[in-house]
Formats: C-alpha cells, sequence, structure tokens
C-alpha cells in the first residue's frame, strides 16, 4: 500500500483519537470488528511506541494485555517453515521445534498446519486449562483421522482444504463411551446409546439411512468406530442395567435407547 494510501486508510481511525482504552469498532467497509486506541503509556510488545500512536488489534485479549502488562505463555512443539538465505538465495524449510505462543488461537493454528507433529509436553500442560487440552487433544484426533498431513510448504494449496474424508463426516455426531462400553459393542453385547428420558419426548421412532450417524470415541478421544442409528425406544432402567450403568438412576426410571449398527470400525481396544 503506498503512504499517501495508507494515509487516507487510516482517517477511519480519527474519530479515536481521543479514546486511550481499547474501543469497539465495526469496519463496515471491510466487515472487520478491531479494538481501537490510542497509545498513552508503556506496551508489552514495544517498548519503542511514540505517544499518541494508533493501536489497532483483532481481539480484546491482545489489545487488554498491552493496557495491563500481561500476556499468556502456551508452550508446544510443532512443524513450522523457517527461511534463510544461502548462497544469495532464499532457502525454505519445514522444520519440528519447540515453540510457544501468546494466545490459544495461535496454538490452533499451530496444530492445524501440523496435525502430525504437534504436542504439548506433560511438564507443560500446566500453562493451558483442562478444557483447552481436550479441545486440542479433539481436533487432532479427528484431524488425523482425515488424514491431514503437517504442511511442509510455505504456499498453501486449496486441495488442502477440500478433504473427502471430512465430507463423508461432516454431519455426524461424536459421542464419548467408557472402554468397557466399547468392549460390549465390539463384543455383540451392546447396540445402543443411552440418554434419560424427558417429558417433552415424542416416542419410539425410526431412523431413514444417513439420516442420524456418529463417530464414536474412547475417552481419551481415539477414534473407534462410525455407527449409524437405527431406531429409538424407551425403556426401564432395570432393563439395561446389566450394560449400562448410572448409579443416578432408579430401576423404575425412563431412559431411551438410540440403537445403532456399525459402519466402520477403526481399531480394536
Amino acid at each position: 500500500m503506498k503512504e499517501s494510501d495508507y494515509k487516507e486508510f487510516i482517517k477511519r481511525y480519527d474519530q479515536f483519537k481521543k479514546n486511550n482504552l481499547p474501543t469497539p469498532f465495526w469496519d463496515e467497509e471491510r466487515q472487520t470488528l478491531e479494538y481501537v486506541y490510542f497509545y498513552n503509556g508503556k506496551s508489552i510488545y514495544n517498548s519503542k511506541k511514540a505517544k499518541g500512536e494508533l493501536e489497532v488489534y483483532p481481539n480484546l485479549t491482545e489489545a487488554l494485555s498491552d493496557i495491563a502488562f500481561i500476556g499468556f505463555y502456551y508452550p508446544f512443539t510443532g512443524k513450522h517453515m523457517v527461511t534463510w538465505r544461502e548462497n544469495g538465495k532464499l532457502v525454505q524449510k519445514a522444520v519440528v521445534e519447540h515453540d510457544h505462543a501468546h494466545s490459544f488461537e495461535e496454538v490452533v493454528k499451530a496444530l492445524y498446519t501440523s496435525p502430525e507433529s504437534f504436542y504439548i509436553a506433560s511438564d507443560e500442560e500446566q500453562y493451558y486449562s483442562k478444557q483447552e487440552l481436550i479441545y486440542l487433544r479433539r481436533v487432532q484426533k479427528y484431524l488425523l483421522l482425515i488424514g491431514m498431513k503437517d504442511l511442509e510448504v510455505g504456499e498453501v494449496s486449496n486441495s488442502r482444504f477440500q478433504n473427502k474424508i471430512h465430507a463423508k463426516y461432516k454431519n455426524v455426531f461424536i459421542y464419548r463411551f467408557s472402554d468397557d462400553a466399547l468392549k460390549d459393542i465390539l463384543n455383540g453385547k451392546r447396540n445402543f446409546r443411552v440418554i434419560n428420558w424427558y417429558p417433552q419426548y415424542a416416542g419410539d421412532k425410526t431412523f431413514k439411512p444417513k439420516e442420524y450417524q456418529a463417530l464414536i470415541t474412547d475417552q481419551e478421544d481415539n477414534f473407534k468406530m462410525f455407527v449409524e442409528f437405527t431406531h429409538e425406544e424407551v425403556k426401564h432402567y432395570r432393563d439395561i442395567k446389566n450394560l449400562y450403568k448410572n448409579n443416578d438412576l432408579k430401576d423404575d426410571d425412563l431412559v431411551i435407547l438410540c440403537h445403532f449398527k456399525i459402519l466402520e470400525s477403526f481399531s480394536d481396544l
């Protein structure tokens, strides 16, 4: 962008010149939400900024990090591109290295570009919440299920984002089962998922082919099978408690059994 064009572009922020705290700004032209203010103090990101300098952030977290002089630290190992000059030419190579990020979004981006190599060491899990770790685990294992590979080049082809396996699973649910339940399913003892009965339940139903499908994982989000639900029926808990244990239910309580058939099994326990 030419300097003259840039000066014209940033005129949209002139309305915030007196604002020294992050101000939400919806840019109608670019259909973008930003947080804008004019710098008037120290910065966690740039100690050389001048007073009165325009600050534009894509999210409030980063903007407030600058204001409160505090940020996040997320360590991980992943694959990324490194570039250097050799014999007058730029050389680019994908390497697996220890890295870190200052936002969870950056961590997710690293996982998305290197689902095979990405991992968080056990002594570094302390920097993440339990919820974040579960999210990353599920996403990584799903990306591997659909065949995503580490990026090995700088420029990314659109073909990377046209995944045939995901197209197969795009409308399915994902449910976790216990190891005991999975064993019973694989041994042919059980072919249902259980839902607690609720007053608004419309009654027994039969599903059409491909109407209701799901991927089944164990408690560690390892994908075990792809199933299709065939029908639902209402039973008393006493009728199934030999195969399904729930200490919160009494014998006369009603439950909904969602029966399924296995379409694909990915691995044995």
